[in-house]
C-alpha cells in the first residue's frame, strides 16, 4: 500500500493485492489528512506500507505507531506491529512517470491501436496517436487520471513489484509462473459510497481488532499481521458466511455502504426472498455447498506457479486439485439449487448464476482433473500419481521402468556369476535411480572405507564407486552402464513427463480461468446475502424501507451488538429529519411526524443520568441507519431510512501514548472533521463534547457546536448529542423547537433505600423531555466509591442547588481535624502554664523540665477549654 498526502490534506492511496493480482487506486481525497489515512489503513490492512520522503511529519507519525520494529541490540531482528513501513525517493510518486508506468502495462487481452498519425520524428511517447497515448486513453475509461496523488501512489507500486520480481528467485520463472505480476487495474471512487471515518468504524465497533498483546504471536513473515478479534459488526457478521470468497465480500460490502437505492433494495429483495419459508431448506443446502469451496484465487495461483523442475517433483498439491474438482461439483449443484428457489424472478445475483454459471465447462474441468489424477493412489503414496491411460507415453515409460525392475534380480544373478565365489555373498542387489542409473549395492568395508569386493580380478577391471548409503557401496561395472546405454534413466524420464502431463493439465485448466474466477466472485456475492440472510433470521431483522426523503423513522430500535450480552434488551425509537437542501425532492415533504408536535426535529439532545443508555442508544440508531445502507436488515420492528451519504461521529477519543495531543485537542480534531463534512443527508453522533476543559468552556463550546449545526437552515444535518451541561439548557443557550427535541433515558429513584443499587433503577426507555439530573452521585456509590466521598460530594451538591458558596464548604473541617485541633489548643495552654525554674537553680532541673514537658504532651481532652 501507498500513501501520500499534500500540503492542503488532500490523501492519494493505491494498494495491490497479491492473491487477486489487482492493483486498486483510491480517488483523491480532498482535506482527508490524518483521518482519511486512518479509515483508509482499517479498510485495506495492508502488510506493507510506502510513504515518499518528502512525506508530512504527521503522516510519518501516525504511521510508525503501528509499523514493525526492529531491535538489533542484542542481534535479533525480531518484528513487531502490524505492517512494515518504507520511506522511498519522492521520484517514485511522480505524477507523469506513473502515467507512463501504468500506460505500459498489459491487462487482460491486448486491443489493437487505432491508426496512429504520427512521424518518425515525434519523440514524445505521450504525444497523439502514439501508443502509450491509446493506452492511456483505454486506461482513463476505468481510472479516474485527474487523481494525481493516487496515479502517484499507483506508479509507486509498479515500481516496488518491479523490484521484488528482480529479487525473486530465478526458480520461479522456471517453474512457469510469474512473481508478483498484475493482471487487472481497477479504481475505488466516492460515488455511491458512504463515507465512514475510521473513528466512526471503531467508536460504532463496526470493525475492532487490536494487535495481540504477544509479541512473539506478531511476529511473523507470513503476508498477514497477526490480530486479536474482538466483539464488532464485522465479526458478528463473517462468522456467519461459509466460505473465504464469501468473508471477503462481506467485508467489502461492511466497509462501503452504498448509496445507491437500487443497489440496497436489490440485496434487500435478495435477503426476503432467501428468507421466504419455502426456500429455506434450499438456502441451507447453499451454504452446506458453499463450505466446500475453498479460496479459488489461491488454487489458480498454485495452478499458475505450475511444477518445480529443479526438484523434479510434482509441486502442485493433491489438495488443490481435488478441491477444483469439489468446485466444479459445487457449481453445477448451486446452479441447481439456485433454480429451485421460489420467488427469485428479477434478482440479479440469481438471474447471473443461472445465466453465467456454464455447468458443462465446469464439469469438462472437473472430468479432466479426475482422468488425470489418481486421488487414491496418490493419498497412498503420498505424492502425486498420474492415472493410467493420462499419458500414452508415460504409460509406456512405466510399463518398461517396470519391466526393469522385475529384471533387476536376473542382472543381480549375472553378475554374481562372473565374479569370484567368495566375492558373491558380499553382492547385496541390483537397483536403478534416478540420475545415477542403474547400480550394483555391495556390502561396506569399514577398515578401507570401499566395498568389500568392488571388482578385484574380474576381467572388466573394477568397478566405480558412485557413493556410500550406510554399511553399502553403490559401484557401475560395465553391464550397468550397457544397462544404461540400453534404456537411459528411465526415473527422471518418468518424472519429466510426470511434469509434461501435469503442466499440460495446468494450461487446460487456466484455459477456463476467467470462467472460474468469475463463478467464484459470483458464489461470493451469494455467500454474503446467505450471511445476511442468516442474521436476520438468526437475530431478528426485518426489513428497513429505503427512501430518497431526508429521514429516519425507527420503531422498537435494537443495538445488534448489546442485545447479544444482556438478558434483556429495551428497544427504543426514533424520528428524526434533516435539512432538505437546494435541490429539494418532492420526497422530502413527506417528512415524518413526531406524533402531534409538528414536523421532526433535525437534532435530537439526550441528557439524563450515567450508565442510563444514552451512549448505546446513539450508537443503535447509527448502526440501523449503517446497516440499511449496507443491503442488510436491521435490529428494529420497523424502520424507514433516508439515504444517508456520511456518519460523522465526536463519540471516542482514542489515545496513546506515542501522541502527545491532549484527548480535549483529539476531541476538537474529530468535532472540526465534522464541521467540514458534514452534508444536509449526514448523520452526527456527539456525545458528551466539551468534557474535557472547565465546565464554563466546556459548556460555551457544546452550545455554539450545536448551533453551528442549527444555523445551516436547509443545509442542516441530523445530530443526536448527548451531553451533561445543564447549563446550556437553564440559561437558554439551545432552547426547544421544531428542529430541537430533547430526551431522555427513564429511571426509577427511590432515596428511602438503604442500598445505593437499590436507590436508583434504570428502565433505558428513552422519553421526551429534558432529564433532571446526572445523578453522578448516586453513580458513583453504586460504584463501590467510598461513603465518605459520596457524602461529601452530597453536602456539595445541595450547596450548589441552593446556590451557596463552595469556598466556605470545603474549607469547613472534619470532626477529626477538629478534635485535633482543640487537643493541640489545649497542649499550648497547658504549656503556657508552666511554670519554669530559673536557671540558677538546683542541679538536675534539667530532667524536671523535661518531665514537665512530657507531662504537657500526654494531656488528653477532657472538654473544650475555657478561654
Amino acid at each position: 500500500m501507498t500513501v501520500d498526502v499534500d500540503r492542503d490534506g488532500k490523501v492519494g492511496c493505491a494498494y495491490y493485492i497479491a492473491m487477486e493480482e489487482t492493483l486498486v487506486l483510491e480517488e483523491d481525497i480532498p482535506m482527508g489528512d490524518i483521518e482519511a489515512v486512518d479509515t483508509l489503513m482499517l479498510h485495506v490492512q495492508p502488510t506493507t506500507v510506502i510513504i515518499p520522503n518528502r512525506a508530512p511529519g504527521a503522516l510519518v507519525e501516525f504511521l510508525e505507531r503501528d509499523a514493525h520494529r526492529y531491535d538489533d541490540s542484542e542481534g535479533s531482528s525480531e518484528e513487531q506491529g502490524a505492517y512494515i513501513l518504507r520511506h522511498v525517493i519522492s521520484a517514485q510518486f511522480d505524477y507523469e512517470a506513473a502515467k507512463e508506468a501504468l500506460a505500459s502495462i498489459d491487462v487482460g487481452r491486448p486491443i489493437p491501436d487505432p491508426i496512429q498519425v504520427r512521424s518518425p520524428e515525434d519523440k514524445p511517447a505521450q504525444s497523439i496517436g502514439s501508443s502509450v497515448h491509446n493506452k492511456l486513453m483505454r486506461l482513463a475509461e476505468t481510472i479516474n487520471l485527474d487523481s494525481c496523488l493516487s496515479v502517484g501512489c499507483a506508479g509507486a507500486i509498479i515500481t516496488e513489484l518491479e523490484r521484488r520480481r528482480a529479487a525473486e528467485e530465478p526458480s520461479w520463472e522456471d517453474a512457469g509462473g510469474v512473481a508478483f505480476r498484475l493482471t487487472s487495474i481497477k479504481m475505488n471512487t466516492s460515488a455511491g459510497t458512504m463515507l465512514v471515518s475510521a473513528d466512526t468504524l471503531t467508536s460504532l465497533q463496526i470493525v475492532q481488532s487490536e494487535l495481540h498483546p504477544n509479541p512473539q504471536r506478531r511476529s511473523s513473515n507470513n503476508s498477514e499481521p497477526k490480530a486479536k478479534g474482538a466483539l464488532s459488526i464485522t465479526d458478528l457478521l463473517q462468522a456467519l458466511a461459509s466460505s473465504a470468497q464469501g468473508k471477503r465480500r462481506l467485508r467489502q460490502m461492511l466497509l462501503r455502504p452504498s448509496t445507491d437505492l437500487d443497489v440496497i433494495k436489490e440485496r434487500h429483495r435478495c435477503i426476503a426472498a432467501l428468507l421466504h419459508a419455502e426456500n429455506s431448506e434450499v438456502a441451507q443446502k447453499m451454504r452446506t455447498l458453499l463450505r466446500k469451496l475453498k479460496n479459488t484465487r489461491t488454487l489458480l495461483l498454485h495452478v499458475r506457479k505450475g511444477v518445480d523442475r529443479i526438484r523434479g517433483e510434482l509441486a502442485i498439491r493433491v489438495g488443490d486439485w481435488k478441491a477444483l474438482v469439489r468446485f466444479a461439483m459445487a457449481s453445477a449443484q448451486l446452479k441447481q439449487a439456485t433454480h429451485a428457489l421460489r420467488g427469485t424472478s428479477g434478482i440479479e445475483i440469481f438471474a447471473r448464476i443461472c445465466t453465467e454459471i456454464d455447468v458443462k465447462r465446469f464439469m469438462h474441468i472437473g472430468d479432466v482433473i479426475m482422468r488425470t489424477i489418481d486421488f487414491q493412489l496418490s493419498k497412498e503414496n503420498g505424492r502425486t500419481e498420474i492415472h493410467l491411460g493420462a499419458s500414452e507415453y508415460l504409460d509406456g515409460l512405466r510399463r518398461e521402468f517396470a519391466d526393469v525392475c522385475q529384471a533387476l534380480p536376473e542382472v543381480k544373478e549375472s553378475v554374481v556369476r562372473e565374479v569370484p565365489r567368495e566375492a558373491a555373498q558380499y553382492l547385496q542387489h541390483c537397483t536403478v535411480m534416478p540420475q545415477l542409473g542403474f547400480l550394483i549395492a555391495v556390502k561396506l568395508d569399514p577398515e578401507t572405507g570401499e566395498g568389500v569386493y568392488h571388482g578385484q580380478n574380474h576381467p572388466d577391471g573394477q568397478w566405480m564407486m558412485c557413493f556410500t548409503s550406510g554399511d553399502i557401496v553403490y559401484y557401475k561395472n560395465q553391464l550397468m552402464l550397457d544397462l544404461d546405454s540400453q534404456y537411459g534413466d528411465l526415473p527422471s524420464r518418468i518424472a519429466d513427463e510426470e511434469i509434461e502431463v501435469m503442466m499440460a493439465l495446468a494450461a487446460a485448466v487456466l484455459e477456463h480461468e476467467d470462467a472460474i474466477l468469475s463463478a467464484s466472485d459470483l458464489f461470493g456475492e451469494l455467500d454474503s446475502l446467505l450471511a445476511l440472510a442468516l442474521a436476520a433470521e438468526k437475530y431478528n431483522w426485518t426489513a428497513p424501507t429505503m427512501t430518497t426523503s431526508n429521514v429516519i423513522d425507527i420503531v422498537g430500535g435494537r443495538h445488534p451488538l448489546q442485545e447479544l450480552l444482556v438478558p434483556s434488551f429495551i428497544p427504543n425509537e426514533c424520528v428524526m429529519a434533516g435539512g432538505c437542501g437546494a435541490g429539494r425532492l418532492e420526497e422530502d415533504n413527506e417528512a415524518p411526524k413526531n406524533g402531534n408536535k409538528g414536523p421532526a426535529p433535525s437534532m435530537l439532545i439526550l441528557t439524563g443520568p450515567n450508565n442510563s443508555g444514552k451512549s448505546v442508544y446513539m450508537r443503535q440508531v447509527a448502526l440501523i441507519v449503517y446497516l440499511a445502507h449496507t443491503g442488510s436488515h436491521v435490529p428494529a420492528t420497523r424502520a424507514t431510512i433516508g439515504v444517508t451519504d456520511r456518519i460523522l461521529t465526536r463519540i471516542a477519543t482514542r489515545e496513546t501514548v506515542v501522541n502527545d495531543e491532549s484527548a480535549f485537542l483529539v476531541d476538537l480534531k474529530q468535532a472540526a472533521f465534522s464541521m467540514n463534512f458534514a452534508t444536509r443527508r449526514s448523520l452526527l453522533l456527539i456525545d458528551e463534547f466539551g468534557k474535557g476543559t472547565t465546565v464554563e468552556s466546556g459548556s460555551a463550546l457544546f452550545a455554539a457546536y450545536l448551533t453551528y449545526f442549527l444555523d445551516l437552515g436547509v443545509e442542516k444535518p441530523k445530530v443526536l448529542a448527548g451531553t451533561h451541561f445543564h447549563e446550556v439548557f437553564e440559561k437558554g443557550l439551545i432552547r426547544p423547537g421544531k428542529d430541537v427535541a430533547f430526551a431522555h433515558m427513564d429511571v426509577r429513584l427511590d432515596p428511602e433505600a438503604e442500598d445505593p443499587e437499590e436507590q436508583v433503577t434504570f428502565l433505558f426507555h428513552l422519553l421526551p423531555g429534558r432529564g433532571p439530573s446526572s445523578l453522578g452521585v448516586l453513580c458513583a456509590a453504586i460504584n463501590g466509591v467510598s461513603s465518605r466521598v459520596i457524602r461529601k460530594a452530597e453536602a456539595l451538591v445541595a450547596l450548589q442547588d441552593r446556590n451557596e458558596s463552595l469556598v466556605e464548604a470545603c474549607s469547613e473541617l472534619s470532626e477529626e481535624d477538629k478534635r485535633r485541633l482543640r487537643q493541640a489548643e489545649l497542649v499550648a495552654r497547658k504549656f503556657l502554664e508552666l511554670q519554669v525554674p530559673s536557671s540558677s537553680g538546683e542541679q538536675g532541673e534539667g530532667s524536671t523540665i523535661r518531665e514537665m514537658l512530657q507531662a504537657v504532651l500526654k494531656t488528653e481532652e477532657v472538654g473544650t477549654p475555657s478561654p
